[in-house]
């Protein structure tokens, strides 16, 4: 990007310009809209590629706006198009910092959430619970650049507004026991996170039911915990409760074809769903072992999910390895077999050209113990 130096003589006196970022004095600005201002050029260009890009022009006129002389009608229709302005510019905002964390783009998605923190202020006033998403989303950003002590103090904020706010919501509350949670837990203060992690489950049920999407995440977040912990029986456990949870919604979707996946989730929550179901496979595959029914569960739930995003390949490769352990372990006449093979065929032709070798044919030809398994007390939606 090209450079606009600022000039300090043509600054209004008394005027601080600070960095859009961090807040040091500015050295440049944006050539495009010349009302933001950064302290260097690697901050500009954080800004600019993080969402600064999108919201540039917009930005711009709101923070150029004069005083309007017009009747009292004109400034009451100027006043709800910039509120308007200021809502749409907090969604957008919010969204791109949610899809450079699911991308693990950590320091790009602190502008969007900054900018997002911002306009919810100008929007709803300080200390307001409309501004928890905001330091939620600055708390995970700052976390997965392991800046924990920022990301605590963003989480004590949002706490903070929580306190102050007594009806504020049970997702809301999930959400920041869930960020305080992961953070304990990449501190090593496993105990600790296991107790947010466990208010998480409990508000989230709460709030959608103990089986919902929502409330899997908190499973999936404390089996890593107990994982961590040393006590992999647990974490297992808990892993099993994700499949289960994400395999009855994904049977259930394939049974209503009027209805497809983004009617229920954002691209940024099936990207962190995707990337959780994948992490539960390979974590399977290290501890039970290809051959394993449970790491053909969790080839079958994943697959159903790249096929019910629009990924044919990935969703054949997966399916291929179900089929494998399920043909072993379960019988070629067992309803959920069959189930698996149906799901290939509904594949495009073109699926077959699979992306990723089939690992579970690196298997054993020992028999495994069918255990640790959720597959056959589901089955029967497949049949429905």
């Amino acid at each position: 990007m090209s450079l606009l130096k600022v000039n300090p003589l043509a600054t209004a006196k008394g005027q601080k310009l600070g960095c859009e970022l961090c807040g040091k004095p500015a050295t440049v600005a944006c050539p495009h809209c010349r009302v933001t201002f950064y302290c260097a050029e690697q901050h500009q260009g954080t800004d600019w590629f993080g969402i600064h890009e999108k919201i540039c022009q917009l930005i711009g006129a709101l923070r150029t706006l004069k005083p309007t002389v017009g009747s009292e009608e004109e400034r009451n229709r100027r006043t709800m198009t910039v509120q308007m302005s200021q809502h749409a510019l907090v969604d957008l905002c919010k969204n791109e910092a949610q899809k450079h964390l699911v991308a693990g783009n950590f320091d790009l998605a602190i502008p969007g959430a900054l900018q997002s923190l911002r306009f919810s202020i100008q929007v709803y006033g300080p200390a307001r619970i409309e501004l928890v998403p905001s330091y939620l989303l600055l708390a995970e950003a700052n976390l997965g650049l392991k800046r924990f002590k920022t990301a605590e103090e963003f989480l004590l904020y949002a706490n903070w507004s929580v306190l102050k706010n007594p009806g504020c919501s049970n997702q809301l509350k999930s959400q920041l026991y869930r960020n305080f949670g992961r953070l304990y837990a990449s501190q090593g203060r496993h105990d600790e996170a296991l107790k947010q992690l466990a208010q998480d489950v409990y508000h989230s049920a709460l709030d959608k039911g103990p089986e919902h999407i929502d409330t899997a995440g908190g499973y999936f977040h404390l089996a890593g915990v107990f994982l961590a912990k040393g006590t992999v029986e647990n974490g297992l456990v808990f892993f099993d409760k994700v499949v289960d949870i994400w395999y009855k919604f994904l049977v259930n979707l394939r049974h209503r074809p009027d209805e497809q996946i983004t009617d229920f989730l954002s691209e940024a929550q099936i990207s962190e769903t995707i990337e959780m179901l994948k992490q539960v496979l390979l974590v399977r595959r290290s501890h039970l072992g290809p051959a394993h029914i449970a790491f053909g569960e969790a080839c079958y739930c994943l697959g159903l999910m790249q096929h019910a995003t629009g990924h044919p390949r990935e969703a054949h490769s997966l399916y291929r390895q179900a089929l494998v352990v399920y043909q072993k372990t379960l019988g070629p006449d067992n309803a959920s077999t069959k189930a698996v093979m149906r799901a290939i065929a509904d594949l495009p032709d073109n699926a077959e050209l699979e992306a990723e070798p089939q690992l579970a044919e690196q298997q054993s030809s020992d028999k495994p113990a069918v255990g640790s398994s959720n597959i056959d007390c589901v089955a029967a939606l497949e049949l429905s």
